[in-house]
């Protein structure tokens, strides 16, 4: 896809990254960081966006969201501080910016939902600290049929991931959705990893992704008329917005054939209010190329890590 850019496929593998923190980089590095960031601010002004410091993923947790978090939240969560301890800082930064800074409803709601993700993710973290370090069975089945690609960043230092969704119809044959869960939160797993990486090359802290999914061959009349197909799309599709909320920056659905409106009606009550707003449903490239630009997404993305 010229969206995403010319990249090698790869498996992506937990071991592969090592994190080191910015202060332990050297001099001429963080200079070449920060003039990387700069010319993409230039990049970004003359697009009328703003700049990367105005994220805020780049900022920790205050004092009044970290009161927050240790007075109204982690006392309703089972076990809250040890189950805490099996999150990085990003990951309990981001899901507090998804729940309670970043979402709609009332204070009680939103803590309500902040309080049911922390328990929700992090029982599946410890349950399943080593499962994106082995081969999972038939795991290669879902992978072919999502044909991901991850490499190349926006402006804001982004991850690009996109998939090219294929054939369901053998992942419902090659296993039950719950395992197809798990599969495909390991590969969540793996673009955090990647998504750290990042971070640590760009010196901009980033958890979120732009994510690019091209209809061009998928089959949405097995999707509408095969349960089974069904009940799969959903899984796939409900287990990275459960378990890896608040990842997404923006998400590019392209070659979107008009039917496709059905489709995304069946999947959209298992998506949360604030990433539906983040999406939108695109068709040919004279659609998607334009809009993916104006959101600072190059046509050719740099390549980092």
């Amino acid at each position: 896809s010229p969206v995403v850019g010319p990249r090698a496929r790869r498996p992506l593998s937990a071991s592969s990254f090592v994190s080191v923190p910015v202060h332990r980089l050297s001099v001429n590095r963080r200079k070449r960081m920060a003039r990387s960031v700069a010319a993409d601010d230039q990049q970004l002004a003359k697009l009328k966006l703003g700049t990367n410091e105005t994220l805020l993923e780049n900022k920790a947790l205050d004092a009044s969201e970290e009161a927050v978090l240790k007075e109204k939240i982690l006392p309703k969560v089972e076990e809250g501080e040890s189950l805490l301890a099996t999150f990085d800082d990003m990951s309990v930064e981001r899901i507090f910016r998804g729940m309670i800074t970043n979402n709609k409803g009332t204070e009680e709601h939103r803590i309500q939902e902040a309080v049911e993700t922390y328990s929700r993710v992090g029982e599946w973290r410890r349950k399943n600290a080593t499962t994106w370090l082995a081969p999972l069975k038939n795991e290669e089945v879902l992978f072919k049929a999502m044909n991901s690609t991850v490499g190349g960043t926006d402006l804001y230092g982004h991850l690009i991931w996109g998939e090219k969704l294929g054939d369901v119809k053998p992942v419902c044959d090659a296993m039950e959705p719950d395992h197809a869960k798990a599969v495909r939160m390991k590969a969540m797993e793996a673009i955090r990893l990647t998504q750290k990486k990042l971070t640590d090359d760009r010196g901009t802290k980033r958890y979120k992704q732009v994510y690019v999914i091209d209809l061009a061959e998928v089959s949405l009349g097995a999707i509408m008329s095969n349960a089974n197909v069904r009940a799969m799309t959903k899984a796939i599709m409900g287990a990275a917005n459960a378990y890896f909320p608040e990842t997404m920056w923006k998400c590019f659905i392209i070659n979107a054939p008009f039917i496709f409106r059905s489709v995304y009606a069946i999947v959209s009550p298992f998506i949360h209010p604030v990433t539906k707003e983040k999406i939108k449903i695109l068709a040919g490239p004279a659609k998607y190329l334009p809009e993916m630009e104006a959101n600072g997404v190059p046509k050719k993305p740099a390549t980092k890590g």
